[in-house]
């Protein structure tokens, strides 16, 4: 008899393939339309949203904010799940040994001890963000035009002809923390986007929130909204056509499963899009080829002191020259007036080059280096820090060699009847960019379902 013959097989209307955020988002669109099955590889659903809890207080030990408008704030706040506001709160720049604000870039240039080849380098990096920022969200034809120019050069070009260690060490510093990658593996576009943002806006600064719980509340929420119709532990091997619907195999606790369905909405990283869909033509194969991913190392921290603290009005420090590259402050979120709650949340962040040296150490070493460099910046931490919480990130956020942009078009077109959803579909990849993916890939599968 045909071992395929002792398969076993079920029927659904859509399924979801990956319960990240924006396969969650996916499913929940899909739940009261249609008979949805959610397939995820992982022992936990949420993807690269992870939350620790302790007391009080949280940290997010994959993805850091939520942003913005569209489907992910409308998604918190349809669950009520409460927003602590980053409204308020700053970042500031560690340098030579000194915390400067970087609201202030009086502050930032004459009180960090840096030398006069040191200032010219960072002039030169700002004026070459600065000249850019205007056009960063525009939707002039110039600023079109601007766009397109960093799309087709190198990151780094931020760095031509400067002669400043301190500035170098910055700019990776930055490269690391928003994007998790080098100047040299990336566009410019996203990095001078992400820097310029952060230094000529901050108006845009209130909408940085923090979900009260941290990210991972609504991802439970989500999750168990979906109940049985989610099933952790499924390791997809394929999904293909099948007539005018799809057939996906996946293995689960050792059994090898199959479903047939009418839809398939497809949400995983590009290199497992690739593995898992067979059948797929060449341009998509070349544009998922185009994505790259950053990498992190995060370690988490609670704290234990008590009244206010120099890190209170801060969101995150930018740290280039320690073991990590940013501190992020869970906490801010709730330090909104009134008496100040004991203790606290922080989470150290390394990517790039530097997350890659450390991947090859224990995790007790990580923690080890992470904390005493954290005390170097608030001493007034010694003896109040909790044990380290690590978590290595080997594909986070996405990104693009110069060009690479361009071949995104084609993977936010269906492959007949299956969907694609992923932060790599919008411009500026974010959590709320796959929220955005997900519920776009539902209402596509229930408009062809009509």
């Amino acid at each position: 008899m045909d071992a395929a013959q002792h398969v076993h097989e079920e029927v659904r209307d859509v399924v979801v393939i990956g319960a990240g955020m924006a396969g969650l988002m996916a499913a929940t669109t899909l739940s009261g339309e249609a008979d949805v099955l959610v397939l995820e590889s992982a022992d936990r659903p949420g993807g690269r949203v992870e939350t620790v809890r302790q007391g009080d207080y949280w940290i997010n030990v994959g993805t850091q904010f939520t942003e913005g408008t569209g489907p992910l704030i409308d998604a918190l706040e349809h669950h009520g799940v409460e927003r602590g506001s980053l409204a308020g709160k700053s970042m500031a720049l560690v340098l030579n040994g000194r915390l400067v604000d970087m609201s202030d870039p009086i502050a930032l240039m004459f009180r960090t001890r840096m030398s006069f080849m040191d200032r010219l380098g960072m002039a030169s990096v700002g004026a070459r963000v600065l000249s850019a920022a205007p056009f960063l969200e525009s939707r002039s034809a110039l600023a079109k035009k601007v766009r397109a120019k960093l799309d087709r050069r190198l990151a780094s070009y931020l760095l031509r002809g400067v002669r400043s260690e301190v500035a170098e060490a910055v700019v990776r510093s930055w490269s690391g923390q928003w994007m998790g990658c080098e100047p040299e593996e990336t566009a410019a576009t996203q990095l001078v986007t992400s820097i310029g943002l952060a230094l000529t806006d901050p108006a845009k600064v209130p909408n940085f929130t923090l979900p009260v719980g941290g990210n991972q509340t609504l991802t439970d929420i989500l999750s168990a909204d979906l109940g049985e119709r989610l099933r952790l532990e499924s390791a997809v091997r394929s999904v293909e056509r099948s007539g005018d619907g799809v057939v996906v195999n996946y293995v689960r606790a050792g059994r090898d499963l199959r479903v047939r369905a009418k839809r398939a909405v497809v949400a995983v990283p590009s290199d497992v899009a690739l593995r898992i869909l067979p059948e797929l033509p060449q341009a998509y194969r070349e544009a998922f080829d185009d994505i790259r991913y950053g990498r992190y190392v995060i370690v988490g921290f609670f704290t234990d002191e008590e009244g206010p603290q120099p890190w209170d009005k801060f969101f995150g420090v930018s740290t280039p020259q320690l073991s990590f590259q940013a501190i992020f402050n869970h906490a801010a979120a709730v330090r909104n007036g009134g008496a100040r709650k004991p203790g606290g949340a922080l989470a150290c962040f390394a990517g790039g080059a530097m997350a890659d040296r450390l991947f090859e150490l224990p995790d007790e070493e990580i923690a080890a280096r992470f904390a005493k460099d954290l005390l170097s910046v608030y001493p007034q931490l010694e003896g109040k820090l909790g044990e380290g919480i690590v978590r290595r990130h080997h594909r986070v956020v996405p990104f693009w060699m110069p060009g690479g942009r361009a071949s995104l078009p084609t993977l936010r077109n269906p492959l007949g009847p299956v969907h694609l959803a992923g932060d790599y579909q919008l411009d500026m990849p974010s959590l709320a960019d796959a929220a955005t993916s997900g519920e776009r890939a539902a209402k596509a599968v229930l408009a062809s379902l009509e």
